[in-house]
C-alpha cells in the first residue's frame, strides 16, 4: 500500500488490508512514529505499514478497536486519546492503570485490547542514560519533576521504577496534587511546591534527577536552578536543543532529552507490536537525523 506518511481518517485506515499499525491523535501529521516504526521493519525485513490516522475522539478509538481486522498489529495513542485508550481497552497494564493513561494499544488475538503506557520505558531510557546505564543512585534518591501534566505521570512511575522514594512535584498550581495520589501509591513521599514559592536551586540541588515536563521557554526561566541537580531530564524536543539542554550542558550536568524518549518509548511499542526488540540505536539515531542532529 502506499498509505505510508499520510494522514488516514479512521474509515480509510479501515478500508486498508496487511499487516499495519497506525499512530492516532488530533492533530497528528507532524507525528514522528511513522519513521521511527517504518524503519525498524525495513532493518528486519518485516512486512508491515505503519501510518497516521486523525483519530482524537473516544468515538474513533471505540471504532478502530470494533473494526479492526485481524492484521491490525497495534495503535499508538498520542494526544488527545490517551485517557480514552486506557479507558476503552479490556485489559490494562498496572502502569497503565495507575498512572491513569495509556499511549498503547495491543490486540490480544480474541478481540480484546490490552492498554499500556511505554512513556515510561522511554524516561527509563533517558534515567538510564544520565547514569551510564547504572541507575543505583536513584535507589532511595529524591527527584523533581518540573510541571503536572500528562508526561509527568509516566515519570512519577519511571522514577519509582528507578528506585526513587521522594518526588517533589514543582509546579504553577494546586493541580499538582493531582500527581499525589500517583505519587503515594506507587510507594513515594509526596511533597510538592510554586516556582514561585521555592527556591529552585536549593530545591533540585539535593535531587539525582530533575526531569522538566514543561515548554521550553517556561522552563527556560527556571533553567540556573535546576542546573543544581545531579542530571536533568527534559522531555520536551521543540526547539532541539531546549534553553534548559543548553544550559545544563554548559554547566556540565549530564542530562537527556525528549528525543531519546520518544526513542525509548517507540522502542517498545515496535516490540509489543512485532514480538521482535528494535535494533539497537536505530530509533535514536532515526529522531536525531529528523531533527538535523545526526
Amino acid at each position: 500500500m502506499s498509505a505510508a506518511g499520510q494522514v488516514l481518517t479512521v474509515e480509510q485506515f479501515l478500508e486498508l488490508s496487511g499487516p499495519r499499525c497506525a499512530v492516532l491523535g488530533s492533530p497528528i501529521e507532524h507525528s514522528l512514529s511513522p519513521q521511527l516504526h517504518t524503519v525498524g521493519y525495513s532493518a528486519l525485513e518485516l512486512q508491515m505499514d505503519y501510518v497516521r490516522v486523525e483519530a482524537g475522539e473516544s468515538r474513533d478509538i471505540r471504532r478502530l478497536l470494533g473494526e479492526s481486522d485481524d492484521e491490525v498489529r497495534g495503535f499508538s495513542v498520542t494526544m488527545p486519546g490517551k485517557q480514552a485508550a486506557l479507558e476503552l481497552a479490556d485489559l490494562t497494564t498496572a502502569r497503565a492503570q495507575e498512572i491513569g493513561s495509556a499511549n498503547t494499544l495491543v490486540p490480544q488475538g480474541d478481540g480484546q485490547w490490552l492498554a499500556d503506557n511505554t512513556d515510561v520505558d522511554g524516561v527509563s531510557r533517558c534515567l538510564e542514560y544520565l547514569y551510564g546505564g547504572d541507575t543505583s543512585a536513584l535507589q532511595g534518591a529524591h527527584a523533581v519533576i518540573i510541571g503536572n501534566g500528562g508526561t509527568a505521570r509516566p515519570a512519577v512511575a519511571a522514577l519509582a521504577a528507578a528506585g526513587v522514594t521522594h518526588v517533589t512535584v514543582l509546579a504553577r498550581s494546586e493541580r499538582a496534587l493531582n500527581l499525589q495520589a500517583v505519587v503515594e501509591t506507587l510507594g513515594m513521599e509526596f511533597s510538592w511546591s510554586r516556582f514561585e514559592d521555592t527556591d529552585v536551586a536549593q530545591t533540585c540541588s539535593t535531587a539525582a534527577a530533575v526531569i522538566s515536563t514543561i515548554p521550553a521557554h517556561a522552563a527556560e526561566e527556571l533553567a540556573e536552578g535546576l542546573c543544581a541537580a545531579a542530571g536533568i531530564v527534559d522531555v520536551i524536543y521543540d526547539p532541539y536543543p531546549t534553553p534548559l539542554l543548553t544550559a545544563a550542558r554548559e554547566k556540565g550536568v549530564p542530562h537527556a532529552d525528549g528525543l531519546r524518549m520518544l526513542a525509548g518509548q517507540a522502542e517498545e511499542q515496535f516490540r509489543l507490536f512485532t514480538g521482535r526488540p528494535a535494533p539497537e540505536g536505530l530509533m535514536l539515531d532515526t529522531v536525531l537525523r529528523a531533527k538535523g542532529q545526526a
